[in-house]
């Protein structure tokens, strides 16, 4: 990704990141707006050319709120989805529909998981996935292009997706360090660190999510006084490079556990398989979000298909623990409930 450490230029004007709301209410309501107008509302977007807004624009004017108004995630994009019912937009129904039903396979699984009643790792696992099911309801709010962009309720909503996003890695991976067996699965001795420090990871992002769209201090600001750059370390490390290093653990751990421990290649090769989707959605993602807008004229982006990706990827560790708990240990020494 193009830009210095902690950057989110780049990121922002390719991606629908809920992040980019954040970076979007801190420009638009900042003392800075001359500067801050000419990144959230560029002359050369295709997007928002024909608003033709520059330095000398006031918060006030009719034509800065209108741009507001229809702008879709992002900052500053050659191509956006506008804002539903701006510019004849209904939205990111893609997006929309795969959310809603990533939200449902969240569910299922979950429903499908409580019936194992003595399988190994069954409650964390569920935690996983009621974390997962969140993150994909969250995503129909703050990624589709319904709320506008700048107000207070769109950056709570977007704070508190990123939280959840952070959480969700570490109950991934605290899964995968109960799946070694350390500490007996489903006790406190297990449940409480996990939940605990999903906590500790939730509470430090929500803050500074939250700071970062209404500047309560100066820390998550723009290094820079014209708010030449989207930067935010902090967001950075949390939602871009602890997620990587999770899954990265994570699947080593499980591979570890299924080659070294169980001697099985069945459930590996399913992990591994999950880790590939999460890979390649993360690489669709980023860079054909902005090509397929182009090519939609404006209708989706590539979030729709990250969002299938990453459903099957969490399919995929379904099976692999369905693999573990049945294959390895069988069904007639726990007594499974189908």
């Amino acid at each position: 990704m193009p830009g210095p450490f902690g950057s989110f230029s780049w990121i922002c004007s390719h991606t629908v990141l809920p992040q980019c709301n954040l970076f979007f209410s801190q420009f638009f309501n900042s003392d800075t707006t001359s500067s801050a107008f000419t990144i959230l509302f560029p002359d050369s977007s295709d997007f928002f050319t024909k608003y033709n807004i520059t330095g000398q624009n006031a918060r006030e004017d009719p034509v800065v709120e209108i741009a507001r108004s229809d702008s879709g995630v992002g900052i500053g994009s050659n191509c956006e989805i506008a804002r539903v019912g701006h510019r004849g937009s209904p939205g990111d129904i893609a997006l929309i529909v795969l959310s809603a039903l990533s939200f449902l396979l969240a569910i299922f699984l979950s429903v499908q998981a409580s019936r194992r009643k003595a399988a190994v790792g069954r409650i964390e696992l569920r935690l996983f996935l009621f974390l997962y099911g969140l993150h994909s309801a969250f995503q129909i709010i703050t990624m589709s292009s319904l709320l506008e962009q700048g107000s207070m309720g769109l950056s709570i909503k977007s704070s508190i997706h990123i939280a959840t996003i952070v959480s969700l890695f570490w109950v991934l991976l605290g899964n995968g360090l109960i799946a070694t067996q350390v500490v007996e699965d489903g006790t406190a001795a297990a449940l409480a660190p996990l939940c605990i420090l999903a906590v500790i990871f939730f509470i430090p992002t929500l803050y500074v999510s939250l700071d970062t769209a209404f500047g309560w201090t100066d820390v998550f600001t723009p290094n820079t006084g014209d708010m030449a750059d989207v930067k935010n370390i902090a967001l950075f490390i949390l939602t871009l490079i602890w997620p990587a290093i999770a899954v990265v653990g994570y699947t080593m751990i499980m591979l570890y556990v299924t080659l070294g421990m169980l001697r099985e290649t069945k459930p590996a090769l399913l992990y591994l398989a999950a880790f590939v989707l999460f890979a390649i959605a993360q690489v669709i993602f980023f860079l054909v979000s902005q090509p397929l807008c182009n090519a939609s004229n404006g209708k989706v982006n590539s979030a729709f298909l990250t969002t299938l990706l990453e459903a099957g990827a969490v399919g995929m560790l379904y099976l692999a623990w369905i693999s573990i708990t049945e294959d390895d240990w069988g069904e007639e020494v726990y007594g499974y409930y189908q």
